[in-house]
């Protein structure tokens, strides 16, 4: 089931959220939660919610998305860390409204997506973010990541 879509060329869509990378402006992504009925346009990335916390429907002012390419088998591992550790922590830190991850349904790389609605700028560099990305737990899964990107972006 197709849960989201993510138009990577700048298209806008009638429900959803633009978003601007801060340092690229001109690489836009259309965020169209809930995804619309049927087949996917061929232009769309395709992506099932694996979980959620806090507000992860309004448009915020800014999206922060963290992409991440694991091997199947370590899936498993990667997901108990985010439902039992990683999401609930970054969502508590102040700033962050809310918290959302997707698994790609195209079989395309990177397989996972965690995006997370901010109030404003800066709060991935806050103490709070800091350190709720440090743990333990986070330190042993980080090996397993076989690629990794991070982008902030601004709602147009």
């Amino acid at each position: 089931m197709v849960d989201m879509i993510i138009l990577t060329d700048g298209a806008a869509a009638a429900n959803g959220a633009r978003y601007a990378d801060v340092e690229n402006p001109a690489d836009t992504w259309t965020f169209v939660e809930p995804a619309p009925a049927g087949a996917p346009p061929a232009d769309a990335v395709p992506y099932r919610l694996l979980g959620a916390r806090g507000d992860v429907r309004t448009p915020a002012p800014v999206l922060y998305t963290v992409e991440l390419d694991i091997a199947e088998a370590d899936l498993p591992e990667i997901f108990r860390w985010y439902e039992e550790e990683h999401l609930r922590m970054l969502t508590d830190c102040p700033g962050c409204l809310g918290g959302a991850r997707y698994q790609r349904l195209d079989g395309g790389s990177p397989n996972l997506l965690a995006a997370y609605r901010f109030e404003r700028e800066g709060i991935n560099e806050t103490p709070a973010w800091i350190t709720a990305r440090s743990t333990p737990w986070t330190e042993r899964v980080r090996p397993l990541f076989r690629s990794s990107r991070r982008f902030i972006r601004r709602l147009v």
